[in-house]
């Protein structure tokens, strides 16, 4: 009987510490994950110092003259990689006429690199992907800015955030000041398979397309009922992708690319506009926030090196504004 009564003390001893190691390990994840965005937020003014500019995303290999077309688009990692010790894996990018894209992407683009991969997030799992655009994994991305434009498109000159594609911005540029705008946050990778659309993982695409968006007054700044709107269309999706957040070396939103349209974790699912059939994220528009697995919110870095732990409650225009690096408005503490 005493044995039982002890068995009962230990199980019940064991059922109170649980909580409270789950919760130290969690913290020990985000702390790593804060050291990760740190070391790429200096790496980025490493870059800069270098270059006396950022890196665009989609740039053709490491040959800036090269004509633009749909198998060079690398993105801002792989300009990174010289600056995180990855030089010999950047000099892979290296652009030989006629190799083929395949060289590529089964080769260098396959390398699991840890400083683009956050401990608290899933590991990308390909468990029935059939869209192709397998990668290792990337669960950090860099900020195009509020507007709902992204990397596929005729407004792709339209991004208003520290990155561009194919365009570069020098620090000189980010006229709100560094400390007031985002730079570098959390994306989680999607669940590997495309035969169903899983939230918060995925990518989903709205019935009627693109289309959705037209009915936003300011695409730079959409409103919450706006927003709301384009998340409903969401939750019944036309289809979705379920390969985002795998390909580090990649350029485009949802791959190494995020917006601050919509706040951290938004309750709805991240969601793009038409899809392309090759599933690699290519659309005009989308509302592609930071997302993360840690409770309450995501690590953003900004683009004085800083870290701040960004709650998902935050309001949304000031989190819009964070994104801007120059619409000239004051934003309140967050």
């Amino acid at each position: 009987m005493e044995l039982l009564v002890v068995i009962a003390i230990i199980g019940i001893l064991i059922a109170l510490l649980l909580p409270a190691v789950q919760a130290a390990r969690e913290a020990a994840r985000r702390s790593q994950c804060t050291n990760n965005l740190k070391q790429l937020a200096l790496a980025m003014h490493n870059y800069h110092d270098v270059y006396n500019t950022l890196p665009r995303s989609g740039y053709g290999g490491n040959d800036a003259g090269r004509p633009w077309n749909n198998w060079e688009r690398f993105g801002v990692n792989v300009c990174l990689l010289p600056f995180i010790e990855q030089k010999a894996l950047a000099d892979q990018f290296v652009y030989v006429s006629g190799t083929p894209f395949g060289t590529y992407f089964n080769g260098p683009m396959q390398v699991k690199v840890p400083a683009f991969l956050c401990p608290s997030a899933r590991p990308y799992r390909n468990a029935n992907n059939t869209a192709g655009w397998n990668g290792p994994g990337c669960n950090y991305a860099w900020c195009s800015g509020s507007t709902t434009y992204t990397a596929w498109g005729a407004n792709v000159n339209s991004f208003n955030g520290m990155f561009q594609v194919r365009i570069e911005k020098p620090f000189a540029a980010v006229t709100d000041g560094l400390s007031q705008t985002a730079m570098v946050s959390e994306i989680l990778s999607g669940d590997g398979d495309s035969s169903k659309a899983t939230y918060p993982f995925d990518i989903f695409y709205p019935q009627g397309g693109d289309s959705v968006y037209n009915n936003i007054a300011n695409q730079d700044f959409p409103t919450p009922a706006e927003l709301q709107t384009i998340g409903v269309a969401c939750q019944n999706p036309a289809g979705e992708r379920s390969n985002n957040g795998t390909l580090w070396a990649w350029y485009p939103h949802a791959q190494v690319l995020f917006n601050t349209a919509a706040p951290p974790n938004w309750q709805y699912p991240s969601c793009g506009g038409n899809c392309c059939p090759g599933g690699a994220h290519d659309w005009g528009r989308g509302i592609i926030p930071p997302r993360s697995l840690h409770p309450g919110g995501v690590n953003v870095g900004l683009g004085d090196g800083s870290v701040r732990f960004i709650t998902s409650t935050i309001d949304t225009l000031t989190f819009q504004r964070l994104g801007h690096a120059s619409d000239g408005q004051p934003i309140p503490e967050f």
